[in-house]
């Protein structure tokens, strides 16, 4: 978080969060319950009190036999 004002850096992420944001995919985080919609792709790991996220997997529709 950057405070209303400053300047922010634009550094490469840490390697050890470099997985990368798929745009349209939830990312959720199981301990907290917080879930995330990426709404822009992006090289850097979303993470929530050091934990990092979750992608969330698809619920399967059901067959429409």
């Amino acid at each position: 978080m950057v405070a209303l004002g400053a300047s922010a850096s634009h550094d490469s992420p840490d390697s050890n969060l470099s997985n990368g944001t798929m745009l349209g995919k939830r990312y959720v985080d199981d301990a907290s319950g917080i879930e995330v919609l990426c709404t822009k792709a992006g090289v850097g790991t979303i993470t929530f009190d050091g934990r990092t996220l979750l992608l969330k997997e698809a619920k399967p529709l059901p067959s429409s036999d």
